[in-house]
């Protein structure tokens, strides 16, 4: 039975990297997964832009992901982390623009007889707790406003697409060492981008099976043209 410090260790070696897109096109990356047997799906996303403080934004659900078989382990009460990572490209292909992710670990507390729900993602550290499975998959698997660039990562008014993973109870021993300098990063540096000491590393894990998980989905999603919104416009 793990302790609860090995727990936290565990939530920390899969945030921001367990499975970042690898470092070569986008096509090869997918010729690479068909090869292995596992064809990437492609799934609906949503990219927007901030004009005023020059940051992407991606929306994406994956509920489907959270199967039944998740859902009653979720029920009897069993830790639950769910994984997303994810690469920005050009929709023509090319290396990685920049690089994304969002844990979630689930733990029920038997005297609130509630949910904890942690969130974790650039720049986002949450507590949020909830008594209902639908809770869970809204907070979990319905990721809104996910930062994805910045402006000296993503071209202007160009196509795009998001290759991404998603893991559920991902174990990957091998990474820990890899990780903990990216932990410590303050959250100001936003996402891992080429010119990121650690960019290298983290992309280069995409393709490698660095751990086995309960439930692994890979993903494409179409060509996107991220919609511009203005946020000093939204605040007044």
């Amino acid at each position: 039975m793990r302790t609860e410090g090995a727990l936290r260790r565990v939530l920390r070696a899969t945030i921001l990297g367990v499975a970042m897109a690898g470092s070569v096109p986008l096509s090869t990356a997918r010729a690479q997964a068909q090869e292995g047997g596992a064809r990437d799906t492609t799934r609906e996303a949503l990219l927007s832009w901030d004009a005023d403080r020059e940051l992407l934004y991606l929306d994406l659900s994956f509920r489907d992901v959270i199967d039944q078989k998740i859902q009653e382990k979720l029920r009897r009460g069993l830790p639950t982390t769910i994984v997303l990572t994810a690469t920005i490209h050009r929709a023509s292909g090319g290396d990685p623009l920049s690089t994304t992710a969002h844990t979630c670990k689930v733990t029920w507390h038997v005297w609130e007889e509630a949910y904890r729900v942690e969130l974790a993602s650039p720049g986002v550290n949450q507590v949020r707790w909830t008594t209902t499975i639908e809770g869970v998959l809204r907070r979990c698997a319905e990721i809104r406003r996910l930062l994805a660039g910045d402006g000296a990562q993503i071209p202007r008014a160009v196509q795009l697409r998001v290759a991404g993973k998603i893991q559920v109870n991902p174990i990957g021993p091998e990474l820990l060492q890899k990780i903990k300098r990216w932990v410590m990063r303050p959250a100001s540096t936003g996402t891992a981008a080429p010119g990121d000491a650690l960019f290298s590393t983290f992309t280069g894990l995409f393709l490698q099976r660095v751990g086995d998980a309960e439930r692994e989905v890979k993903f494409v999603t179409r060509p996107l043209v991220p919609a511009v919104f203005h946020s000093r416009a939204d605040s007044q």
